[in-house]
C-alpha cells in the first residue's frame, strides 16, 4: 500500500484510470438518486461562503487565537501528515539523539533563529520517505542543496581536507 503522498496520488490515478467508466457510472447513478442532498449541499455551501464574506474578520481573529492556543498541537499534526511520525516518536527520536543534530551534535536548545524559532527539522529520503532523523537547520539545508547525493559530499569533504592542506603548507 502506498505510503507517501506522491504514491497514494499516483495509486488513486492508476485506479481511476483502470475504473473510468465504472467510476463515472456511479458518480452517474449517484447525482441521479441524489439531486436534492446535492441541491441542498449547494445551498449551504453558498449560504457558508456568504456567512464567511459578511464575518470574515471574526474568523480570522477566531482562526489566529485557536492557532496561538493550539500550536504543539498544529506541530504534531503538521509532523504526522508530513512525515507519518506522531509525538511519541518525534520526543522518542529527540531522547535517543539527546536532543541534539544527528550530524553535528549541535544541542538544538542553543540554536535559535532570528525570529526566535528553534527549528528542528525532521530529515527523511525523499524518494522513501523514510524519516532518518532529526538535524539542525544547518545540517538540514547541507543535506538539501547536496541533493542527498552522497557522492558531490564526498568530493566536497575531499576538497576541503585538499584545500586546507594547501592553506597549511603555506603557513
Amino acid at each position: 500500500m502506498p505510503q507517501s503522498k506522491e504514491q497514494k496520488a499516483a495509486y488513486a490515478k492508476k485506479y481511476y484510470e483502470k475504473n473510468k467508466e465504472h467510476i463515472k457510472s456511479k458518480n452517474k447513478e449517484y447525482r441521479k438518486l441524489n439531486k436534492e442532498i446535492i441541491a441542498s449541499k449547494k445551498k449551504q455551501h453558498y449560504y457558508n461562503v456568504e456567512y464567511y464574506k459578511k464575518n470574515k474578520e471574526k474568523f480570522n481573529t477566531s482562526s489566529k487565537e485557536w492557532y496561538q492556543n493550539n500550536k504543539e498541537r498544529v506541530k504534531e499534526s503538521q509532523r504526522f501528515n508530513r512525515h507519518n511520525i506522531v509525538a511519541k516518536e518525534y520526543y522518542t527520536m529527540l531522547e535517543e539523539q539527546d536532543h541534539k543534530c544527528k550530524i553535528c551534535s549541535v544541542s538544538f536548545s542553543d540554536i535559535t533563529l532570528k525570529d526566535g524559532r528553534n527549528p528542528i527539522h525532521i530529515d527523511h529520503c525523499h524518494t522513501t520517505n523514510q524519516v532518518r532523523g532529526l538535524l539542525c537547520n544547518y545540517c538540514n539545508s547541507g543535506l538539501g542543496f547536496f541533493k542527498d547525493n552522497t557522492e558531490t559530499l564526498t568530493n566536497a569533504i575531499v576538497y576541503l581536507e585538499h584545500t586546507q592542506e594547501e592553506q597549511d603548507e603555506t603557513n
